[in-house]
């Protein structure tokens, strides 16, 4: 019979408690919580008495886990780390005790940050980190590379949209953030954040591009590389990337690139703040065969992905269907508990998150460079862009477009190019995964100011102790605003971005299709 592990749940927010706990509950046989961490007194209060953590199995931090590990006064043989993105510096105290760890995304938000956990992981010879992407184990995706080998592909359609929190955690009933987080820490935590995002989008990065950068890139394109990498292998060069509406974040984002066979890979991420369900849809294409996949939102746990199939057979065009037997989160949970137990490789660690990270860069790099500027510009380039003039927190002021307005700072899913990182925190959940401090990496999108809310992969830091769930009131909903005044020329130009080469003049064209919303009273 399979050992029932001792988790570790460090950082009682939104996808902890709508994903994760749900799952280590159902799966008693296979479970125990026995350890709860975060910050926040009160969340670690309401959070523990929910799911039946005793009092004195909670703690305020890492290094309070680690004590009592010591102290044998908890057991514990593996961690979930569901917190804001700043995982590094947690992350090493764990492995340094030999508990492996199932991480939430973005692991971190430069190569140079996450390279610190991939080289303990090859001086120790030991795997001990596993990225949670619950679709990587979703059986639907495992199926994909079954129906269409690699070497018959043709192309991945695969298309994402983000609805903001409500569709996807309301059927959560997640505690509420506290705002019982000293100021200093917040502070404290809240420049640690800026700096690694900082670092991550480079010196010429606006506040803009940053927060692309974590809410749309970090938390939204980051999974459907993911998927992509869990059926046929990582996208190994850029080929076109494109960003629109201009001056809307996250907005939407397009890519094209190459799978090393030579098969090509489409991946469209769209955050739309009043959509009223999340939508995942995959088409894959062989010369004899087309697969349409459907997948359900992790958060959905009794939501069931489909894979159907189309081929012709003797000159009969043949359809076949399969069901996934289980939830996504729950495949990945024991898939989890066979790399703890038996060592088996995980789909995605931290060799894989560093050379995705890497990747999401270049698509920056390549949308700044279709506005004309460089992630290694000089201060003065982003001013007479028109962007920041003084630098901002981690998170900028955001509205989700379920209710109230919060300034945090987690990672996330136009007509202008692609815009720079910007540190603003990506989603916003309803509670936040960074033990008492919002998570930027959580999967809730938040509306920002003149921009899009973040995807629900990462959360925004915010002057006051954490506010989980920005949600807008339900009678006002919030829109995206663009850029550009309401009185602005329909015909304006804009420049085509659809291009990464760095050499090539941007092509302008009169701007047409669907035009961002301006924010009604």
């Amino acid at each position: 019979m399979p050992k029932t592990l001792n988790i570790a749940v460090i950082g009682a927010g939104t996808m902890a408690q709508a994903v994760h706990l749900p799952v280590l509950r159902r799966r008693w046989d296979r479970f125990a919580v026995t350890a709860l961490v975060d910050h926040s007194p009160r969340r670690r209060r309401e959070s523990s008495e929910v799911w039946g953590i005793a009092e004195d199995r909670r703690y305020e931090s890492v290094a309070d886990l680690i004590a009592a590990v010591r102290a044998k006064t908890v057991a514990v043989d593996a961690a979930l780390l569901s917190t804001d993105g700043l995982h590094v510096e947690d992350l090493l105290q764990l492995m340094k005790r030999g508990i492996p760890v199932l991480v939430e995304p973005p692991l971190g938000y430069s190569a140079e940050e996450i390279a610190q956990v991939a080289d303990f992981e090859r001086m120790t010879g030991r795997r001990l980190t596993m990225m949670a992407y619950p679709q990587q184990y979703d059986d639907a995706v495992v199926r994909m590379g079954e129906h269409i080998a690699t070497k018959d592909l043709r192309m991945v359609d695969h298309e994402v949209l983000m609805p903001a929190s409500q569709p996807l955690f309301g059927q959560a009933h997640v505690t509420t953030s506290s705002y019982d987080i000293p100021t200093d820490r917040r502070t404290e935590r809240r420049k640690a954040l800026q700096s690694a995002v900082e670092v991550g989008a480079g010196e010429g990065a606006t506040q803009r591009d940053r927060d692309l950068y974590v809410k749309g890139l970090l938390t939204g394109v980051a999974h459907q590389m993911a998927v992509t990498e869990a059926a046929y292998g990582p996208i190994t060069s850029l080929i076109a990337v494109r960003h629109w509406p201009k001056g809307v974040i996250p907005g939407s984002i397009e890519l094209l690139g190459e799978l090393e066979g030579g098969a090509q890979v489409r991946l469209v991420w769209h955050y739309l703040p009043f959509a009223p369900e999340y939508s995942e849809r995959l088409q894959v294409l062989s010369a004899r065969r087309r697969m349409r996949v459907e997948l359900a939102a992790p958060s959905h746990g009794d939501e069931r992905s489909t894979v159907s199939m189309r081929e012709k057979k003797s000159g009969v065009v043949q359809e076949t269907s399969t069901l996934a037997p289980k939830g996504s989160a729950e495949s990945m949970w024991e898939a989890f508990h066979a790399f703890v137990e038996k060592g088996v490789a995980p789909v995605s660690g931290a060799a894989e998150a560093q050379r995705q990270v890497g990747l999401l860069r270049e698509v920056l790099a390549a949308v700044v460079a279709a506005d004309g500027r460089s992630l290694e510009g000089d201060p003065g380039a982003k001013v007479a862009a028109g962007e920041e003039t003084e630098p901002e927190d981690v998170a900028s002021e955001t509205e989700s477009a379920d209710g109230d307005v919060s300034a945090d700072g987690s990672v996330a899913p136009g007509a202008a190019a692609v815009a720079a990182p910007v540190v603003t925190a990506p989603p916003a959940e309803p509670a936040v995964d960074e033990p008492g401090f919002e998570e930027l990496a959580v999967a809730e999108p938040i509306e920002a100011e003149a921009v899009d809310s973040a995807p629900p992969d990462a959360e925004p830091e915010s002057a006051e102790p954490e506010s989980a769930e920005p949600a807008p009131a339900p009678d006002e909903p919030s829109h995206e605003e663009p850029a550009t005044a309401p009185g602005a020329q329909a015909a304006a130009e804009v420049h085509d971005v659809w291009s990464v080469e760095e050499s090539a003049t941007p092509k302008t064209f009169p701007a047409g299709g669907e035009a961002p919303e301006e924010r009604r009273d």
